[in-house]
């Protein structure tokens, strides 16, 4: 009786798929492929002696790479159940159920950081530009990691008195710039080297470093294709098929522009208003003349044509010099305005 009474009593692990199917039911979200890349992901990373804490922050991490990798932006309800689910954990001793447990026990002040972050997500979502809308999975992501672990994913400690002045700090940060999941990477170098220890450690290093490039360059190509897919009304497959055969050159004014989406969104609606010219001298630093704010506010009124034009190929090089005037002078206007920077051509001289 004893015996049966101490197994009716042995914390029973569920399985990485059912942990990850509880996670996806949470989030409402049932694309067959997106759970199927997750569970890759896990499989990849998985360790059977980990806590649930960091169990359970892998999943997240697994879930945020495969919405990338699949190209699923986060929906404002499914970014708040998110953020809820995150800040619960697992709890082992119910089965590996959600719910509120792991190393940092929730406070007062844990709750109060996470409700305010809750309602800013749900008061702000809808207005963020593409860049940060693609981030804000990777910023609960920390904030879940604080909660639990007290540090953030790259390892920064922070109080629970901080926890939402570094949410805004980093939110501030994530408006033009891709934020990375450096943890859940460096796992899987991990595995890579387990694997196998006989590959040279030169070799293994370079193995880790391109795993690492790899991933950045898709989540850049995916930040540009929600830019792109909001500026053009296009979809995001076909602007993904595009941006792979337009020449490196044009790949990188294309990557600029993107990078710099907030401004372009701010000097569109600016355009044609007293406010246009002194925000961009602001911006810049220094005075334009009348001839060049002429070619900026040509340039910011066509974005769009630029844009599909250079995807599509339609800027066709003429004349001697065998450039497109058009784009040429298009180009001109924005690197006058900082939007894309100025690159020599090889034949130029230095």
């Amino acid at each position: 009786m004893a015996n049966n009474n101490n197994n009716s009593n042995e914390i029973i692990i569920p399985s990485v798929d059912e942990l990850l199917n509880r996670a996806f039911e949470e989030l409402r979200i049932s694309e067959i492929k997106i759970r199927k890349d997750a569970l890759g992901i896990m499989k990849k990373v998985f360790d059977n002696t980990a806590n649930p804490t960091d169990l359970w922050l892998d999943i997240m991490k697994a879930i945020v790479m495969s919405c990338e990798t699949n190209y699923h932006s986060f929906s404002k309800s499914e970014l708040c159940d998110f953020l809820t689910i995150g800040a619960k954990g697992l709890d082992f001793s119910k089965g590996g159920q959600i719910s509120n447990a792991g190393g940092q026990p929730p406070t007062r002040l844990i709750d109060d950081a996470i409700l305010s972050i809750y309602r800013d997500i749900m008061e702000n979502y809808d207005n963020s530009n593409e860049t940060l809308k693609s981030n804000y999975p990777k910023l609960v992501l920390n904030i879940a990691s604080i909660v639990h672990k007290g540090t953030d994913l790259n390892g920064e400690r922070v109080g629970v008195y901080g926890l939402e002045r570094y949410y805004q700090r980093n939110k501030s940060s994530a408006v033009d710039k891709i934020l990375s999941l450096p943890v859940i990477l460096d796992n899987q170098s991990h595995s890579i080297t387990k694997e196998d220890d006989s590959v040279p450690e030169k070799e293994r290093t370079e193995i880790i470093h391109k795993s690492k490039s790899e991933s950045h360059t898709k989540a850049h190509r995916k930040e540009m294709t929600n830019s792109l897919s909001v500026l053009t009304q296009r979809k995001k497959k076909e602007l993904d098929e595009l941006l792979m055969k337009i020449p490196d050159q044009d790949y990188k004014k294309i990557a600029d522009l993107c990078i710099n989406y907030s401004k372009l969104q701010k000097y569109s609606k600016l355009v044609g208003t007293k406010e246009f010219s002194p925000e961009i001298e602001r911006e810049l630093g220094r005075k334009l003349t009348d001839r060049q704010l002429q070619h900026a506010t040509i340039s910011i009124r066509k974005v769009k044509i630029y844009i599909e034009n250079v995807l599509d190929g339609k800027f066709l090089p003429h004349g001697s010099h065998g450039i497109n005037h058009v784009k040429h002078n298009l180009e001109y206007g924005y690197q006058l305005m900082g939007l894309i920077k100025y690159r020599r051509r090889k034949h130029e001289p230095t």
